[in-house]
């Protein structure tokens, strides 16, 4: 599988997998018109609720980013996450200025950015 999920994150198992695969079609690893897997085959391969597979991709639908084909399972109908990325790049934002105001300087900040974008790519600091 692609990707995994962190059951220990306090963020919802249903959202983690929304944003995984949103990753993977920015990150070109999902194509526009290519298939998902089926809600039972992402589900067993997670080890995961069909419920919350199935509460993913009913989400991804409303976001237009897939959509059902009858029959034959989900299709990517999107090469296009602009919003997505903006909601990250305000996320990123709300971070940069938390780490400001606790005292972390801009210098560590941008060590930071760039190694996890240039350098190590362990993102080791």
């Amino acid at each position: 599988m692609w990707f995994a999920i962190d059951f220990s994150s306090h963020v919802p198992v249903y959202k983690q997998i929304i944003d995984k695969i949103k990753m993977e079609i920015i990150q070109g690893n999902i194509k526009k018109g290519e298939f998902l897997p089926s809600i039972r085959k992402l589900a067993e391969t997670l080890g995961v609720n069909l419920n919350t597979v199935s509460r993913a991709y009913r989400e991804l639908v409303s976001e237009g980013v897939i959509k059902p084909v009858r029959g034959e399972g989900y299709i990517v109908q999107t090469e296009n996450l602009e919003n997505f990325n903006r909601l990250l790049l305000k996320e990123l934002e709300n971070v940069v200025e938390k780490c400001l105001k606790a005292g972390i300087s801009y210098e560590t900040i941008c060590n930071i950015v760039y190694k996890k974008t240039r350098g190590d790519k362990n993102g080791n600091t």
